[in-house]
Protein backbone atom coordinates (compact mmCIF):
# COMPACT_ATOMS: atom_id res chain seq x y z
CA UNK A 1 0.00 0.00 0.00
CA UNK A 2 3.03 2.00 0.92
CA UNK A 3 4.60 1.52 -2.32
CA UNK A 4 1.15 2.24 -4.44
CA UNK A 5 1.27 5.58 -2.69
CA UNK A 6 4.75 6.65 -3.18
CA UNK A 7 4.43 5.59 -6.45
CA UNK A 8 1.42 7.86 -6.92
CA UNK A 9 3.05 10.79 -5.33
CA UNK A 10 5.62 10.73 -7.61
CA UNK A 11 3.59 10.49 -10.82
CA UNK A 12 1.85 13.86 -9.42
CA UNK A 13 5.39 15.81 -8.79
CA UNK A 14 6.59 14.89 -11.54
CA UNK A 15 3.48 16.57 -13.84
CA UNK A 16 3.05 19.10 -10.94
CA UNK A 17 7.14 19.95 -11.25
CA UNK A 18 8.51 19.08 -14.91
CA UNK A 19 12.11 19.87 -15.51
CA UNK A 20 12.94 23.30 -16.28
CA UNK A 21 16.30 25.53 -16.25
CA UNK A 22 13.60 28.05 -14.31
CA UNK A 23 10.84 27.05 -11.97
CA UNK A 24 8.60 29.60 -9.99
CA UNK A 25 7.40 28.41 -7.18
CA UNK A 26 3.11 28.89 -7.01
CA UNK A 27 0.09 27.16 -5.51
CA UNK A 28 0.25 24.10 -7.89
CA UNK A 29 3.71 23.74 -6.72
CA UNK A 30 4.27 24.30 -2.95
CA UNK A 31 3.20 21.66 -0.42
CA UNK A 32 2.03 22.38 3.31
CA UNK A 33 2.08 20.15 6.40
CA UNK A 34 2.30 20.76 10.18
CA UNK A 35 5.33 20.12 12.04
CA UNK A 36 5.71 17.72 15.02
CA UNK A 37 5.76 20.74 17.56
CA UNK A 38 2.30 22.07 15.75
CA UNK A 39 0.53 18.39 15.69
CA UNK A 40 1.83 18.31 20.15
CA UNK A 41 0.06 22.10 19.90
CA UNK A 42 -3.35 20.67 18.49
CA UNK A 43 -3.46 17.46 20.68
CA UNK A 44 -2.98 20.05 23.76
CA UNK A 45 -5.50 21.91 21.97
CA UNK A 46 -7.84 19.04 22.07
CA UNK A 47 -7.32 18.19 25.63
CA UNK A 48 -7.96 22.45 27.00
CA UNK A 49 -10.90 22.10 24.80
CA UNK A 50 -12.50 19.16 26.36
CA UNK A 51 -11.54 20.26 29.59
CA UNK A 52 -13.28 23.66 29.17
CA UNK A 53 -16.55 21.67 27.92
CA UNK A 54 -15.95 20.09 31.40
CA UNK A 55 -15.83 22.80 33.29
CA UNK A 56 -17.98 25.51 31.24
CA UNK A 57 -15.16 27.63 31.39
CA UNK A 58 -15.46 30.43 28.62
CA UNK A 59 -11.33 31.78 28.99
CA UNK A 60 -10.59 28.09 28.23
CA UNK A 61 -12.49 28.21 25.25
CA UNK A 62 -11.16 31.52 23.95
CA UNK A 63 -7.44 30.16 24.70
CA UNK A 64 -8.36 27.41 22.14
CA UNK A 65 -9.66 29.53 19.51
CA UNK A 66 -6.42 31.81 19.97
CA UNK A 67 -4.48 28.83 19.55
CA UNK A 68 -6.17 27.89 16.57
CA UNK A 69 -6.13 31.01 15.14
CA UNK A 70 -2.08 31.50 15.79
CA UNK A 71 -1.32 27.83 13.71
CA UNK A 72 -3.85 28.88 10.46
CA UNK A 73 -1.89 32.40 10.35
CA UNK A 74 1.19 30.83 10.41
CA UNK A 75 0.38 28.61 8.15
CA UNK A 76 -0.28 31.24 5.56
CA UNK A 77 3.03 33.21 6.39
CA UNK A 78 4.73 30.10 5.73
CA UNK A 79 3.44 29.60 2.43
CA UNK A 80 3.95 32.87 1.66
CA UNK A 81 7.42 32.81 2.24
CA UNK A 82 8.00 30.03 -0.32
CA UNK A 83 5.58 31.51 -3.01
CA UNK A 84 6.59 33.63 -5.78
CA UNK A 85 10.33 32.50 -5.32
CA UNK A 86 12.01 31.49 -8.67
CA UNK A 87 14.90 29.19 -8.99
CA UNK A 88 17.19 29.36 -12.09
CA UNK A 89 19.87 26.87 -12.60
CA UNK A 90 22.99 28.70 -14.12
CA UNK A 91 26.15 25.90 -14.49
CA UNK A 92 27.40 23.05 -13.54
CA UNK A 93 31.08 23.15 -12.82
CA UNK A 94 33.08 20.08 -15.09
CA UNK A 95 34.11 17.10 -12.64
CA UNK A 96 36.15 14.15 -12.66
CA UNK A 97 34.33 11.22 -11.86
CA UNK A 98 34.24 10.46 -8.20
CA UNK A 99 34.72 14.17 -7.29
CA UNK A 100 31.61 16.18 -6.66
CA UNK A 101 29.71 18.42 -9.04
CA UNK A 102 29.22 21.90 -8.55
CA UNK A 103 25.49 22.93 -9.32
CA UNK A 104 25.12 26.95 -9.28
CA UNK A 105 21.78 28.28 -8.47
CA UNK A 106 20.24 31.74 -8.86
CA UNK A 107 17.25 32.55 -6.17
CA UNK A 108 14.87 35.28 -6.92
CA UNK A 109 11.86 37.07 -5.45
CA UNK A 110 9.37 39.75 -6.13
CA UNK A 111 10.39 43.48 -5.15
CA UNK A 112 9.38 44.52 -1.89
CA UNK A 113 9.60 40.79 -1.19
CA UNK A 114 11.97 39.14 1.75
CA UNK A 115 12.33 35.08 2.08
CA UNK A 116 14.04 34.13 5.43
CA UNK A 117 15.03 30.86 6.04
CA UNK A 118 14.93 29.10 2.68
CA UNK A 119 16.99 25.26 2.85
CA UNK A 120 17.64 23.35 -0.30
CA UNK A 121 19.26 20.07 -0.18
CA UNK A 122 19.72 16.98 -1.61
CA UNK A 123 19.41 14.02 0.41
CA UNK A 124 22.20 12.37 2.41
CA UNK A 125 24.59 15.47 0.16
CA UNK A 126 24.66 19.00 0.24
CA UNK A 127 22.85 21.43 2.11
CA UNK A 128 22.10 25.42 2.42
CA UNK A 129 20.37 28.25 3.58
CA UNK A 130 19.48 30.96 2.18
CA UNK A 131 17.93 34.77 3.29
CA UNK A 132 16.78 37.17 0.38
CA UNK A 133 16.41 40.50 2.70
CA UNK A 134 18.61 42.91 1.64
CA UNK A 135 18.67 41.72 -2.27
CA UNK A 136 16.23 39.90 -4.53
CA UNK A 137 18.44 37.52 -6.23
CA UNK A 138 21.06 35.35 -4.42
CA UNK A 139 23.44 32.95 -5.87
CA UNK A 140 24.36 29.80 -4.01
CA UNK A 141 26.16 26.32 -4.96
CA UNK A 142 25.23 22.84 -4.09
CA UNK A 143 27.37 19.77 -4.38
CA UNK A 144 26.42 16.12 -5.75
CA UNK A 145 28.57 13.29 -5.39
CA UNK A 146 29.43 11.72 -8.73
CA UNK A 147 29.74 7.71 -9.54
CA UNK A 148 30.67 7.47 -13.49
CA UNK A 149 32.13 9.75 -16.75
CA UNK A 150 29.60 10.83 -18.39
CA UNK A 151 26.91 13.81 -18.45
CA UNK A 152 25.56 14.08 -14.72
CA UNK A 153 22.02 15.04 -14.42
CA UNK A 154 21.37 16.28 -10.91
CA UNK A 155 18.51 14.59 -9.00
CA UNK A 156 15.66 16.87 -7.81
CA UNK A 157 16.44 19.47 -5.20
CA UNK A 158 14.55 19.62 -1.93
CA UNK A 159 13.55 23.27 -0.99
CA UNK A 160 11.86 24.12 2.50
CA UNK A 161 11.31 26.61 4.92
CA UNK A 162 9.94 26.32 8.65
CA UNK A 163 9.71 30.04 8.98
CA UNK A 164 8.73 32.09 11.03
CA UNK A 165 7.52 29.47 13.99
CA UNK A 166 8.52 26.51 12.96
CA UNK A 167 4.38 25.04 13.69
CA UNK A 168 4.66 24.78 9.70
CA UNK A 169 6.92 23.24 6.78
CA UNK A 170 6.34 24.29 3.57
CA UNK A 171 8.34 22.68 0.74
CA UNK A 172 8.59 21.89 -3.09
CA UNK A 173 10.55 19.86 -5.69
CA UNK A 174 12.40 21.53 -7.82
CA UNK A 175 13.94 19.57 -10.84
CA UNK A 176 16.23 21.93 -12.83
CA UNK A 177 17.20 21.18 -16.77
CA UNK A 178 20.74 20.84 -16.84
CA UNK A 179 23.45 18.48 -16.87
CA UNK A 180 27.06 18.66 -16.36
CA UNK A 181 30.38 16.87 -17.68
CA UNK A 182 32.15 14.49 -15.47
CA UNK A 183 35.30 13.20 -16.90
CA UNK A 184 37.30 9.66 -16.67
CA UNK A 185 39.63 9.46 -13.46
CA UNK A 186 42.81 9.88 -14.68
CA UNK A 187 45.07 7.29 -14.15
CA UNK A 188 48.18 8.09 -11.34
CA UNK A 189 51.07 9.68 -13.38
CA UNK A 190 53.30 6.57 -12.07
CA UNK A 191 51.39 4.76 -14.20
CA UNK A 192 52.24 6.34 -18.00
CA UNK A 193 52.12 3.42 -20.60
CA UNK A 194 55.80 3.11 -22.50
CA UNK A 195 54.09 2.44 -25.66
CA UNK A 196 52.64 5.65 -25.59
CA UNK A 197 56.24 6.96 -24.34
CA UNK A 198 57.86 6.32 -27.50
CA UNK A 199 55.17 7.74 -29.35
CA UNK A 200 55.43 11.01 -28.26
CA UNK A 201 59.56 10.71 -28.33
CA UNK A 202 59.36 10.10 -32.17
CA UNK A 203 56.82 12.88 -32.66
CA UNK A 204 59.08 15.20 -30.64
CA UNK A 205 62.64 14.30 -32.30
CA UNK A 206 62.00 16.51 -35.40
CA UNK A 207 63.82 13.41 -37.29
CA UNK A 208 64.32 14.27 -41.27
CA UNK A 209 61.86 12.46 -43.46
CA UNK A 210 63.43 12.05 -47.15
CA UNK A 211 61.49 12.54 -50.18
CA UNK A 212 59.82 15.33 -49.06
CA UNK A 213 59.76 18.66 -50.88
CA UNK A 214 59.90 21.81 -48.41
CA UNK A 215 63.54 21.76 -47.27
CA UNK A 216 66.44 21.81 -49.26
CA UNK A 217 68.78 18.78 -48.05
CA UNK A 218 71.70 18.61 -50.77
CA UNK A 219 72.74 17.13 -53.84
CA UNK A 220 73.42 13.39 -55.20
CA UNK A 221 74.65 11.56 -58.38
CA UNK A 222 71.46 11.79 -61.09
CA UNK A 223 69.69 8.51 -61.38
CA UNK A 224 67.78 7.69 -64.29
CA UNK A 225 64.05 8.72 -63.62
CA UNK A 226 64.99 11.66 -61.59
CA UNK A 227 62.62 14.13 -62.89
CA UNK A 228 64.41 17.07 -64.97
CA UNK A 229 63.10 20.03 -62.22
CA UNK A 230 65.18 18.79 -59.90
CA UNK A 231 68.41 18.27 -61.82
CA UNK A 232 70.75 20.96 -60.10
CA UNK A 233 71.93 22.67 -63.54
CA UNK A 234 74.46 25.02 -62.05
CA UNK A 235 76.40 21.91 -60.55
CA UNK A 236 75.96 20.66 -64.02
CA UNK A 237 77.47 23.87 -65.67
CA UNK A 238 80.45 23.93 -63.23
CA UNK A 239 81.65 19.81 -63.56
CA UNK A 240 79.25 18.44 -66.53
CA UNK A 241 78.19 15.65 -64.34
CA UNK A 242 74.43 15.70 -63.61
CA UNK A 243 73.59 16.07 -60.14
CA UNK A 244 69.84 16.08 -58.59
CA UNK A 245 68.20 18.63 -55.61
CA UNK A 246 67.59 16.09 -52.81
CA UNK A 247 64.68 17.73 -50.41
CA UNK A 248 63.05 16.65 -47.38
CA UNK A 249 60.40 17.65 -44.57
CA UNK A 250 60.82 16.92 -40.67
CA UNK A 251 58.77 15.35 -38.50
CA UNK A 252 55.88 16.96 -36.74
CA UNK A 253 56.54 18.48 -33.10
CA UNK A 254 53.24 17.64 -32.45
CA UNK A 255 51.90 15.09 -30.25
CA UNK A 256 49.26 12.67 -30.80
CA UNK A 257 47.77 10.83 -27.57
CA UNK A 258 46.14 7.55 -29.63
CA UNK A 259 43.22 5.15 -28.54
CA UNK A 260 45.34 2.48 -30.47
CA UNK A 261 48.81 3.23 -29.09
CA UNK A 262 47.38 1.98 -25.30
CA UNK A 263 48.37 -1.44 -24.39
CA UNK A 264 45.97 -1.38 -22.24
CA UNK A 265 42.52 -3.71 -21.28
CA UNK A 266 39.16 -2.25 -21.16
CA UNK A 267 37.84 0.91 -22.39
CA UNK A 268 37.83 2.81 -18.62
CA UNK A 269 41.70 2.06 -18.49
CA UNK A 270 42.16 3.64 -21.65
CA UNK A 271 40.48 6.44 -20.96
CA UNK A 272 41.86 6.63 -17.50
CA UNK A 273 45.14 7.27 -19.16
CA UNK A 274 44.16 9.30 -22.31
CA UNK A 275 42.92 11.79 -19.36
CA UNK A 276 46.16 11.38 -17.59
CA UNK A 277 48.10 12.17 -21.18
CA UNK A 278 45.69 15.34 -21.82
CA UNK A 279 46.33 16.78 -18.44
CA UNK A 280 49.79 16.35 -18.48
CA UNK A 281 50.20 17.97 -21.96
CA UNK A 282 48.32 20.64 -21.08
CA UNK A 283 50.69 21.46 -18.10
CA UNK A 284 53.73 21.24 -20.51
CA UNK A 285 51.98 23.62 -22.74
CA UNK A 286 52.49 21.24 -25.57
CA UNK A 287 50.57 21.25 -28.68
CA UNK A 288 48.65 17.64 -28.73
CA UNK A 289 45.84 16.15 -30.43
CA UNK A 290 43.57 13.32 -29.92
CA UNK A 291 42.32 10.20 -31.96
CA UNK A 292 39.31 8.35 -30.54
CA UNK A 293 37.54 5.28 -32.80
CA UNK A 294 35.61 7.87 -34.96
CA UNK A 295 36.88 11.15 -33.09
CA UNK A 296 39.78 12.81 -34.02
CA UNK A 297 40.75 16.21 -32.27
CA UNK A 298 43.42 18.20 -34.36
CA UNK A 299 46.27 19.27 -32.44
CA UNK A 300 46.20 22.66 -30.78
CA UNK A 301 46.56 24.01 -26.98
CA UNK A 302 45.15 25.98 -24.46
CA UNK A 303 42.40 25.83 -22.12
CA UNK A 304 39.69 25.70 -24.75
CA UNK A 305 41.21 22.59 -26.21
CA UNK A 306 41.76 21.03 -22.85
CA UNK A 307 38.53 20.66 -22.21
CA UNK A 308 37.15 19.86 -25.94
CA UNK A 309 39.62 16.87 -25.57
CA UNK A 310 38.32 15.76 -21.92
CA UNK A 311 34.94 16.34 -23.10
CA UNK A 312 35.53 13.30 -25.81
CA UNK A 313 36.89 11.14 -23.04
CA UNK A 314 33.88 12.29 -20.97
CA UNK A 315 31.60 11.09 -23.38
CA UNK A 316 33.04 8.21 -25.74
CA UNK A 317 30.40 5.95 -26.18
CA UNK A 318 28.00 7.22 -24.20
CA UNK A 319 26.78 10.21 -27.07
CA UNK A 320 28.10 11.67 -30.29
CA UNK A 321 30.38 14.28 -29.19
Amino acid sequence: MLEVLQSHFEQMVKQRLPRARQTTLDQSKIFIVPSKTALALLAMIVVLFLLGINFQNSLVYAVCFWLLAMIVINVLHTWKNLSGLSITAIHIQPCFAGEKAVLELELACAPKQQKFALELAWPNEDYAQVNLISTQTARVKLSHTTQQRGRFTPPRIHISTHYPTGLAVAWSYVSVDISGLVYPVPAPKSQTNSQAKNTEADQQSGKELSGGSNDFGGIRSYQAGDTPKRIHWGQYAKTGKLNTKVFVDYASHDLWLDWNNLALPGIEARLSQLCRQVLDAHNAQQQYGLKLPGVVIQPAKGEAHQARCLQALALFGVEHV
